[in-house]
Protein backbone atom coordinates (compact mmCIF):
# COMPACT_ATOMS: atom_id res chain seq x y z
CA UNK A 1 0.00 0.00 0.00
CA UNK A 2 2.68 2.69 0.83
CA UNK A 3 3.88 2.01 -2.75
CA UNK A 4 0.79 2.59 -4.66
CA UNK A 5 0.85 6.77 -3.95
CA UNK A 6 4.77 7.63 -5.19
CA UNK A 7 3.49 5.13 -8.11
CA UNK A 8 0.41 6.91 -8.91
CA UNK A 9 2.26 10.15 -8.84
CA UNK A 10 4.79 8.71 -11.12
CA UNK A 11 2.33 7.43 -13.76
CA UNK A 12 0.91 11.16 -13.21
CA UNK A 13 4.27 12.73 -14.48
CA UNK A 14 5.13 10.68 -17.26
CA UNK A 15 1.33 11.03 -18.67
CA UNK A 16 1.69 14.53 -18.66
CA UNK A 17 5.05 14.94 -20.32
CA UNK A 18 5.36 15.50 -23.88
CA UNK A 19 5.07 17.79 -26.59
CA UNK A 20 2.82 21.06 -25.21
CA UNK A 21 3.20 22.84 -28.82
CA UNK A 22 0.48 20.97 -30.41
CA UNK A 23 -2.05 18.73 -27.95
CA UNK A 24 -4.04 16.69 -29.27
CA UNK A 25 -7.53 15.77 -27.60
CA UNK A 26 -9.82 12.96 -28.70
CA UNK A 27 -13.33 13.04 -27.65
CA UNK A 28 -16.45 10.58 -28.15
CA UNK A 29 -19.75 11.98 -27.74
CA UNK A 30 -22.60 9.36 -26.19
CA UNK A 31 -24.96 9.99 -29.38
CA UNK A 32 -22.34 9.99 -31.92
CA UNK A 33 -19.28 7.58 -31.89
CA UNK A 34 -17.37 9.79 -34.60
CA UNK A 35 -14.43 10.70 -33.10
CA UNK A 36 -13.07 14.55 -33.27
CA UNK A 37 -10.25 15.82 -33.07
CA UNK A 38 -8.85 19.37 -31.48
CA UNK A 39 -5.42 20.55 -32.25
CA UNK A 40 -4.05 23.77 -30.18
CA UNK A 41 -1.06 25.83 -32.14
CA UNK A 42 0.73 28.84 -31.52
CA UNK A 43 2.67 30.94 -32.91
CA UNK A 44 4.70 34.17 -32.23
CA UNK A 45 7.07 36.82 -33.93
CA UNK A 46 9.44 39.19 -32.27
CA UNK A 47 10.64 42.06 -34.60
CA UNK A 48 13.43 44.15 -31.89
CA UNK A 49 10.91 44.71 -28.97
CA UNK A 50 7.56 44.31 -30.96
CA UNK A 51 5.67 41.04 -30.51
CA UNK A 52 2.73 39.17 -32.36
CA UNK A 53 1.17 36.06 -30.97
CA UNK A 54 -1.07 33.42 -32.27
CA UNK A 55 -3.19 30.82 -30.61
CA UNK A 56 -5.39 28.69 -32.69
CA UNK A 57 -7.55 26.01 -31.42
CA UNK A 58 -8.26 23.73 -34.51
CA UNK A 59 -11.48 21.21 -34.08
CA UNK A 60 -12.06 19.90 -37.59
CA UNK A 61 -13.26 22.87 -39.64
CA UNK A 62 -13.94 25.30 -36.53
CA UNK A 63 -10.91 27.50 -35.65
CA UNK A 64 -11.09 29.83 -32.56
CA UNK A 65 -8.30 31.32 -30.51
CA UNK A 66 -6.64 34.61 -30.05
CA UNK A 67 -4.18 37.09 -31.63
CA UNK A 68 -2.02 39.43 -29.67
CA UNK A 69 -0.22 42.19 -31.61
CA UNK A 70 1.94 43.87 -29.16
CA UNK A 71 4.18 46.83 -30.56
CA UNK A 72 6.34 48.33 -27.89
CA UNK A 73 5.15 51.96 -26.28
CA UNK A 74 2.60 51.64 -29.21
CA UNK A 75 -1.16 50.61 -29.60
CA UNK A 76 -1.93 47.30 -28.96
CA UNK A 77 -4.63 45.22 -30.34
CA UNK A 78 -5.63 41.85 -29.16
CA UNK A 79 -9.17 39.73 -29.42
CA UNK A 80 -10.37 36.15 -30.07
CA UNK A 81 -11.00 34.85 -33.27
CA UNK A 82 -13.67 32.64 -34.87
CA UNK A 83 -13.20 31.14 -38.21
CA UNK A 84 -13.63 28.17 -40.27
CA UNK A 85 -10.59 26.15 -42.20
CA UNK A 86 -10.45 25.30 -45.25
CA UNK A 87 -7.31 23.96 -47.47
CA UNK A 88 -4.79 25.48 -45.13
CA UNK A 89 -6.84 28.57 -45.08
CA UNK A 90 -8.83 30.45 -42.15
CA UNK A 91 -11.11 32.94 -42.71
CA UNK A 92 -11.93 34.28 -39.64
CA UNK A 93 -13.08 37.41 -37.58
CA UNK A 94 -10.59 38.99 -34.91
CA UNK A 95 -12.56 40.72 -32.37
CA UNK A 96 -9.93 43.78 -32.04
CA UNK A 97 -9.70 45.44 -29.07
CA UNK A 98 -7.26 48.30 -28.81
CA UNK A 99 -7.28 52.04 -27.59
CA UNK A 100 -10.83 51.36 -25.48
CA UNK A 101 -12.85 49.88 -28.62
CA UNK A 102 -13.54 46.55 -30.14
CA UNK A 103 -13.95 46.31 -33.78
CA UNK A 104 -14.68 42.94 -35.64
CA UNK A 105 -11.75 42.67 -38.14
CA UNK A 106 -11.77 40.18 -41.79
CA UNK A 107 -8.54 37.98 -41.43
CA UNK A 108 -7.55 35.65 -43.71
CA UNK A 109 -4.74 32.98 -42.49
CA UNK A 110 -2.56 30.52 -44.64
CA UNK A 111 -1.13 27.94 -42.76
CA UNK A 112 1.94 26.35 -44.78
CA UNK A 113 4.32 24.05 -42.54
CA UNK A 114 5.23 25.39 -39.32
CA UNK A 115 4.10 29.09 -40.24
CA UNK A 116 1.28 31.23 -40.33
CA UNK A 117 0.82 34.10 -42.20
CA UNK A 118 -1.50 37.05 -43.67
CA UNK A 119 -1.93 40.29 -45.31
CA UNK A 120 -2.09 43.83 -43.40
CA UNK A 121 -2.68 47.04 -44.62
CA UNK A 122 -5.28 49.78 -44.66
CA UNK A 123 -8.69 48.85 -44.18
CA UNK A 124 -12.51 50.30 -44.54
CA UNK A 125 -15.40 49.26 -43.29
CA UNK A 126 -18.25 46.81 -45.00
CA UNK A 127 -21.73 45.96 -43.36
CA UNK A 128 -20.26 46.33 -39.64
CA UNK A 129 -16.66 44.84 -40.92
CA UNK A 130 -13.35 45.90 -41.02
CA UNK A 131 -11.83 44.64 -44.17
CA UNK A 132 -8.67 44.84 -46.47
CA UNK A 133 -9.24 47.95 -48.95
CA UNK A 134 -6.81 46.29 -51.75
CA UNK A 135 -6.40 42.93 -50.58
CA UNK A 136 -3.42 42.18 -52.66
CA UNK A 137 -1.05 45.51 -51.32
CA UNK A 138 -0.11 45.88 -47.58
CA UNK A 139 2.44 43.53 -45.79
CA UNK A 140 2.41 40.25 -44.83
CA UNK A 141 2.63 38.91 -41.11
CA UNK A 142 4.78 35.63 -40.99
CA UNK A 143 4.49 33.87 -37.27
CA UNK A 144 6.55 30.85 -36.65
CA UNK A 145 5.18 27.97 -34.85
CA UNK A 146 6.10 28.01 -30.82
CA UNK A 147 5.58 26.13 -27.77
CA UNK A 148 2.07 27.08 -26.50
CA UNK A 149 1.94 28.86 -23.37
Amino acid sequence: MRYLLPFGVLIFVLSSCGDSSRRSETTETASDSTLASTDTVCFRQVMGRDTTTLRLVINGPVVTGELAILPYEKDRARGLINGTLTNNQIRADWQRSGEGVTQPHEIVFTLTGDTVSWREGERVEKQGRWVLKEPESGFDYKLLKTECW
